[in-house]
């Protein structure tokens, strides 16, 4: 890669920041997009060489990664409280054994239906428990 062709990073970045708003994902793309812009602001003061810039765009990736990884909250617990208890509302019918979703605290959840009977959309929920991030509703 040209010295010149410092610009090529710019703009992968910030098509993957824009593509992060469509697909609207937990910060992944725009943590990538991010590494492309330092890698391409580093290029054009002279890292010069696609294997260095390559090699540095990994370590910046690598390196947001792992911090976004250590500062995602545990799904057991959002906004350090524990999800138990908690009421929500059905996004979609859940029957036994039949994958659902339900809405708490602002958010699409994945959920399963604790009891034998089943959940109607629409229908006031309340978690049981929780399984990952999947959680286990009853009716309310």
């Amino acid at each position: 890669m040209n010295p010149v062709d410092w610009w090529i990073w710019i703009v992968f970045g910030l098509l993957l920041g824009a593509l992060e708003m469509f697909v609207g994902g937990a910060l992944w793309l725009l943590l990538a997009g991010a590494a492309a812009v330092i890698v391409g602001l580093l290029a054009g003061i002279g890292v010069s060489g696609l294997p260095a810039q390559g090699i540095l765009f990994a370590m910046l990736l690598a390196s947001a990664f792992l911090i976004r990884r250590r500062l995602r909250p545990s799904p057991e617990r959002v906004a350090g409280e524990p999800m138990t208890g908690e009421a929500g509302t059905a996004l979609s019918r859940n029957g036994p054994g039949a994958p659902g979703a339900v809405r708490m605290r602002g958010t699409r959840w994945p959920a399963r239906t604790a009891g034998s009977g089943s959940i109607r959309k629409g229908a006031g929920v309340r978690v049981v428990r929780m399984d990952g991030i999947t959680l286990f509703v009853e009716p309310e």
